[in-house]
């Protein structure tokens, strides 16, 4: 592995510019935007920040080659206003720990542990290199993408493997009417951030190992691993997806991430646990849901699980305690009380009635 020690007076374009040529920086001086090309089928690159302990570490992977480069914040004084780019690939940036802040063409958002988003080439965006994190990249071509779609074929049309959100991007870059939308992918765990990484840093291992064997047969098992990885994104109950259109609003933005997370639990989610996965002040992510759905939090949520309760006792032979359990009640009594205010009568009369 080659490693590098970056002085005090090189900037992380300078740095980009000595590293091999899988990753180069087109028009590098620009204080507007930049373009970074990247000269292979697929890389994966590691950031590491730790604003405290003054310094920046980057691990470019690819199939030829690896670099490894430290620089310092003391050393490159332009580290929070650093200039939008685009890509010529496609990037998927995961958090593996910390938070980062990602400025994506006129709006800013915060990524926290197990969060993910996926920029096509048409979007302009630029993570902040402040603060303690650690940041997985995916960056890959066209031909990589054309590669799975052509080799994992599937066993039925409900089951294709273009129905992943990541492949539809890849497919309306080829359609004229779409390849110039700015258009990009927010994925969201509505499993605990822990989780969803214990089931992730396996197959990023995994990877990163099978790239640095250069092994006969390493790229097959190198495409099997990041399938895997799409379809863990593309599982509804891991995770929850937004695809955003750059121009749409930041407060629209946050109330279908609020949906999702609402839907995904049942609408048994905590005001606190919406302030830590969405790193918004309760109160605020309120008045958001008040001002698109004329409902409190509460009550959005209490809607969402009393429709489902009326599902499940309509749809299915579930028991009524199994019915409190499914929906994440702990207290009976309350279950009752509101179900009763809602429909006038017991869940068990109201499944009779019916």
């Amino acid at each position: 592995m080659k490693y590098e020690s970056v002085s005090r007076e090189k900037s992380l374009e300078q740095l980009l510019r000595e590293a091999p040529d899988n990753l180069v920086v087109l028009n590098p001086d620009s204080s507007t935007l930049q373009l970074y090309e990247l000269h292979t089928p697929f890389m994966i690159l590691l950031e590491t920040c730790h604003e405290k302990r003054d310094f920046i570490s980057m691990y470019q992977i690819t199939e030829k080659e690896s670099f490894s480069s430290q620089l310092t914040f003391s050393g490159y004084t332009n580290l929070i206003n650093r200039p939008l780019h685009q890509h010529s690939c496609y990037e998927i940036m995961y958090v593996l720990s910390g938070s980062v802040t990602n400025h994506v063409e006129n709006q800013t958002f915060t990524y926290g542990p197990g969060q993910c988003c996926v920029m096509n080439k048409n979007i302009k965006h630029c993570e902040e290199l402040s603060g303690d994190f650690q940041v997985v990249f995916f960056m890959i071509q066209d031909i990589f993408l054309e590669q799975l779609l052509a080799e994992y074929e599937p066993a039925s049309p409900s089951s294709s493997a273009d129905t992943s959100p990541v492949f539809q991007l890849y497919l309306d870059s080829l359609n004229k009417n779409r390849r110039f939308d700015k258009v990009y992918l927010d994925y969201l765990p509505v499993i605990p951030a822990d989780d969803a990484l214990e089931r992730l840093h396996p197959l990023f291992n995994f990877m990163v190992e099978e790239i640095r064997k250069t092994e006969p047969g390493s790229r097959f098992f190198l495409k099997g691993a990041f399938s895997r990885f799409l379809r863990i994104l593309h599982t509804p109950s891991l995770y929850c997806m937004d695809r955003v259109q750059s121009d749409a609003s930041g407060q629209e933005y946050i109330y279908s991430k609020v949906c999702h997370i609402m839907e995904a639990s049942h609408g048994r989610v905590s005001r606190e646990y919406l302030e830590m996965q969405l790193h918004y002040n309760g109160e605020y992510l309120n008045r958001i849901v008040k001002k698109y759905s004329g409902k409190t939090l509460l009550e959005y949520g209490q809607d969402i699980y009393l429709e489902e309760a009326r599902r499940l006792l309509l749809d299915t032979d579930m028991s009524i305690s199994d019915i409190i359990t499914e929906l994440g009640f702990s207290n009976r009594s309350h279950f009752y009380r509101v179900f009763r205010r809602a429909f006038g009568e017991t869940p068990l009369d109201y499944r009779n009635r019916q």
